[in-house]
């Protein structure tokens, strides 16, 4: 079964080829919207892409969780997450400040919890990826924009 996938897969990378470069840039951008919302979606329901929810906070000093708000929904907003469409490529991510902080949490790094505070290891919180759905997604609405050129 997993063979079948890759030969469409690779079917689908030559039809994409073919496509004028505006055609693509258009199918391409479309796509990394759909995949934003599901990414956004995710940051909502603090999730990764595999479906396991991220690890809580930390305790604080008196035993207790220091805020009950959810983690990094700022990051969901489309300001923050941004799509950068080239003629061949699409890329969805963070730039800047927030995406130093967006590193930290993907890889589960080491960072100050504020200026001139405490270095810690924050644990690993996938932000952003693709999910199994996210991938038929994608296949579905390439086969679906082929079948309407034909």
């Amino acid at each position: 079964m997993n063979n079948e996938f890759e030969q469409l897969d690779r079917w689908i990378v030559s039809a994409i080829q073919s496509m004028q470069p505006a055609s693509r840039k258009k199918l391409l951008r479309e796509i990394a919207r759909d995949i934003r919302k599901s990414n956004q979606l995710r940051i909502t329901k603090q999730v990764s892409p595999t479906g396991e929810r991220w690890p809580a906070r930390k305790l604080g000093r008196n035993g207790k969780i220091r805020e009950a708000a959810k983690m990094l929904v700022g990051f969901r907003a489309a300001r923050r997450l941004r799509i950068k469409t080239g003629k061949d490529d699409v890329t969805i991510g963070f730039s800047g400040s927030t995406a130093k902080i967006a590193a930290v949490h993907q890889y589960g790094a080491f960072d100050y919890v504020e200026k001139g505070g405490p270095k810690i290891k924050y644990p690993k919180r996938e932000i952003l990826g693709l999910s199994v759905t996210d991938k038929a997604m994608v296949r579905r609405r390439l086969l679906d924009h082929i079948a309407d050129r034909t």
